[in-house]
């Protein structure tokens, strides 16, 4: 299987757990959190951060409200600062799709790079870059090879709008991915951190669909 194929998956599980109903909000992206079924299929992992989006359209709405504190996934959520989004790092809201997205965009700058977002740079600079929405465009031979190309890039780009309502969903990133020529690949200095077991992405959909349906109904009850 061609290596640029899991960048599409990656994204594909995306738009599965955003396709639900309510959608799924991963809450965690980032590279330690894909895995590599044995036919070399890319899944997405550690649905520990992932909650429902109770939202009944995709407005960005304040985590809290009345001085109540921060709530611990949003804490945990800050720990990944490198690739949040930052109306939730910086602004207070909630997480959405569309943070989902920004986060994408950062997994794919990571992926294609073999580096960690903000590679070398001291937490207090990172947070000043992510305020100024600055991240400069990696220009090695590794990188475009990979497919970090023009292209690529403006996709990245759109990913990380300030704005959250004009960033593209899920589907669409999945649809200007498969536009693009080959070779858009994973970089080889990435390695995945596990690889899925037995039942592979099948068996993690049905987990998810299980935990999530289970969670929504004892919710209601």
């Amino acid at each position: 299987m061609h290596p640029g194929s899991q960048l599409i998956q990656i994204t594909q599980g995306l738009e599965y757990l955003h396709a639900r109903n309510p959608p799924i909000i991963h809450g965690d992206l980032k590279a330690n959190n894909v895995l590599i079924s044995g036919d070399g299929t890319a899944c997405l992992s550690d649905f520990g951060l992932s909650r429902t989006h109770a939202g009944t359209n995709s407005a960005v709405v304040p985590v809290t409200s009345g001085g109540l504190p921060i709530a611990p996934i949003t804490m945990a959520y800050h720990a990944n600062f490198r690739w949040g989004a930052p109306e939730v790092l910086l602004d207070g809201m909630r997480r959405t799709p569309a943070s989902d997205i920004y986060s994408l965009g950062r997994l794919k700058v990571e992926l294609l790079t073999g580096e960690i977002p903000f590679p070398n740079l001291a937490d207090q600079v990172i947070i000043q870059r992510i305020a100024a929405g600055r991240y400069d465009r990696p220009t090695g031979s590794d990188a475009v090879a990979c497919g970090l190309d023009d292209e690529m890039w403006a996709l990245i780009l759109e990913c990380w709008d300030r704005n959250p309502l004009k960033r593209p969903s899920a589907s669409q990133v999945v649809e200007q991915l498969r536009r693009m020529p080959e070779p858009a690949s994973v970089s080889p200095s990435w390695k995945p951190s596990a690889r899925v077991g037995r039942g592979g992405c099948s068996a993690s959909r049905e987990l998810i669909s299980s935990r999530f349906s289970d969670s929504i109904a004892g919710s209601s009850s």
